[in-house]
């Protein structure tokens, strides 16, 4: 499956989503809620189960999120305590 996938976000209360601008392999992490405070390289790289380009695409989309809810105001306390993300795929 490629660009077929929807990438929501929440924060308390804030809810959002955001596009992929290109075509990416998220057939390993669709229907996986994680949450923003633990996916530091470190706690990506112990995720056994994922492969390589999976931590990869976990990293970059996660950072593309923590940088959207920083850059619209929000608490990184906020931030790394309760937000969470999933990709899943598009209905």
């Amino acid at each position: 499956m490629k660009n077929d996938v929807r990438i929501t976000y929440k924060v308390g209360d804030i809810r959002g989503e955001i596009s992929w601008a290109v075509s990416e392999q998220f057939d390993e992490l669709i229907g996986i809620i994680f949450s923003l405070g633990k996916v530091e390289a470190v706690d990506i790289e112990k995720m056994a189960e994922l492969s390589l380009m999976a931590k990869l695409l976990l990293s970059a989309v996660a950072g593309a999120i923590i940088q959207r809810l920083i850059d619209n105001g929000i608490s990184p306390k906020d931030i790394f305590s309760v937000g969470e993300f999933q990709i899943e795929e598009k209905k």
